[in-house]
């Protein structure tokens, strides 16, 4: 319809120019401005910049979260799973550029959002340790809900604008140093130590 076609290029527009220049820096003025769109017609699908800035954040997190969750339905191993999530979240983070992140800092409403999303990924890492115990690869003493509220939590406390700008790294390493850290942890000892199973 021409409603979405509309929204898809306000989304867009509003994308690029965020990620440029962050959240606050940009109105919704200069958005129609560059679309040679009327203020008029950005308010009628946009009622508000937060709807947009929702919009936006949505854009981007949900192709990545529709990845993990692929990964968490067809990935047979655990390690493949912890390895092509961190690849997700590599992606995702070329989506968020350090203005953005530096915003979502002072945007509580947008984070806690993006937190939402990030509890439903996880949630498919539930099938995925479930599969890995029934296969030997994690340890068979793993309690899973245990695994998941701790995981959550330590992603909650360190995955947060903050903290990956005062730890000077990038979401994906971030995910990367983390989703390690627990992958050593629950994998059975034989492969952590490169045996076989």
């Amino acid at each position: 319809t021409m409603t979405g076609e509309a929204r898809d290029r306000i989304v867009a527009e509003a994308r690029r120019l965020f990620y440029q220049f962050g959240f606050r820096r940009i109105a919704m003025d200069e958005i129609a401005a560059n679309l040679r769109m009327s203020k008029k017609t950005l308010y009628a699908l946009f009622p508000s910049k937060k709807e947009l800035i929702q919009a936006v954040v949505e854009s981007i997190l949900e192709p990545n979260l529709a990845r993990v969750s692929a990964l968490a339905r067809n990935e047979k191993s655990v390690a493949g799973f912890f390895s092509g999530s961190i690849a997700v979240f590599h992606g995702l983070s070329r989506s968020i550029s350090e203005p953005m992140m530096a915003d979502m800092r002072t945007m509580p409403d947008v984070w806690s959002k993006v937190e939402a999303r990030r509890r439903e990924a996880l949630m498919g890492l539930r099938q995925v340790l479930e599969r890995g115990k029934r296969s030997g690869e994690i340890r068979p003493d793993l309690h899973v809900d245990l695994f998941l509220r701790i995981y959550l939590l330590m992603i909650n406390a360190v995955g947060n604008p903050a903290v990956i700008l005062e730890l000077n790294m990038k979401p994906s390493e971030l995910a990367g140093q983390l989703g390690g850290l627990f992958l050593k942890g629950i994998l059975n000892d034989k492969r952590r130590t490169g045996g076989a199973s």
